[in-house]
């Protein structure tokens, strides 16, 4: 196993807790929608937020997407040789360069904490909350074709709720 795959484990483990807890609330929304059609209730734009942002303190997980978002960018404009050349090369202080890297890492992750997953989550639950209220205007125009397609969803999202199962217990 390589070295580097470390965060692609660490993010693909928190996306499988985040998709499966995202894939419950969904089902429950789309249930909740045929059951407010149900009763006769109006359309109305609704804003909701199936998907939550990991806690501050799953450290592992703001790590592996700071490596792999902010981290990567560093590394491909080169920014690290330049460190390196600078401080190690030109003036052997390993133990500074290793304090600065640090710094810059912790800054990184604050970024990533602060910034960049609140913004991407607030771009999934917008995106969610798009296609529910377009399946809600669906149903409202045409009850029978927003049924079939509520219908659909949910049966996809459990059908691939067990394959994802499926593949967990091979």
């Amino acid at each position: 196993m390589r070295t580097d795959s470390w965060h692609k484990r660490v993010l693909l483990k928190h996306a499988k807790e985040i998709a499966t807890s995202g894939m419950t609330y969904a089902i429950l929304a789309l249930v909740l929608l045929l059951w407010h059609f149900a009763l006769g209730m109006k359309f109305q734009w609704q804003q909701i937020a199936p998907l939550s942002e990991p806690s501050i303190f799953i450290r592992a997980f703001y790590s592996a997407f700071t490596f792999g978002t902010l981290g990567l960018l560093l590394y491909v404009l080169r920014f690290y040789k330049v460190l390196h050349d600078i401080v190690v090369k030109a003036f052997g202080m390993w133990e500074l360069y290793n304090l600065i890297k640090a710094v810059i890492w912790l800054g990184l992750m604050y970024v990533s904490y602060a910034y960049l997953v609140p913004w991407l989550f607030k771009f999934l639950n917008t995106g969610a909350s798009v296609l529910f209220n377009i399946a809600n205007l669906v149903l409202y125009i045409a009850p029978p074709i927003g049924i079939a397609l509520i219908i659909s969803i949910i049966f996809l999202i459990l059908k691939n709720r067990l394959a994802l199962k499926h593949r967990a217990q091979k």
